[in-house]
């Protein structure tokens, strides 16, 4: 079963649609109209305009933790991919003006197997976490290696809820809101206990 790191911290975002107002507010932006999208089509929102494209917001995934080498290999190849269909510029550590750590794990849950994804997204500059992004789903079958089922088609669906979540959290970052010609607050001092990155 998983541990209560991931217990106390997890929100299941769900498959419906998200209020993707809440994005731009958790960065300190000044709030656009609230937009509900369905998951499946943010891609396609933020072609059409309707969603702020995160291009600006350069990001690096500097780890990926939790998951077999093979099950990650595979996750981070397919991240990329997606990411970049969503507008997310994913660059290398010293370019980037926001840095994510990934972790991935599998356990049983009510209803199978139950695979879980936590992004924390730091800022590059000051090291200080911006953004946290989390979800679930439910695998049939519950085998004594929860890993094992996870499969292809299961990390394709992880693959697609992560870029999205990224896509809309690294949209409300100041540099996206910005280049989009939305007005962004200045970043607040970093508050006591918040985490940071090395």
């Amino acid at each position: 079963m998983m541990g209560s790191w991931f217990g106390r911290r997890s929100r299941r975002l769900g498959a419906g649609l998200i209020g993707l107002a809440l994005a731009a507010a958790l960065a300190g932006c000044e709030t656009m109209p609230e937009v509900n999208v369905a998951r499946g089509d943010i891609r396609n929102a933020i072609a059409r305009g309707q969603l702020t494209s995160p291009k600006a917001a350069t990001v690096a995934l500097v780890s990926l933790e939790g998951a077999p080498e093979n099950v990650a290999a595979r996750f981070r190849q397919q991240l990329t991919t997606e990411a970049a269909a969503r507008e997310v510029t994913v660059t290398d550590v010293a370019s980037a003006r926001y840095l994510v750590r990934g972790y991935l794990s599998a356990y049983e849950g009510d209803a199978g197997t139950t695979v879980a994804y936590v992004y924390d997204v730091f800022d590059a500059g000051r090291k200080r976490r911006e953004q946290r992004v989390t979800d679930t789903i439910d695998v049939p079958g519950s085998p004594a290696d929860p890993w094992s089922a996870v499969s292809d088609q299961v990390i394709a669906s992880l693959v697609g809820r992560s870029a999205d979540d990224l896509a809309v959290a690294l949209g409300g970052m100041p540099e996206a809101q910005s280049a989009s010609g939305k007005v962004a607050a200045a970043p607040s001092a970093t508050a006591p206990g918040t985490p940071t990155v090395n």
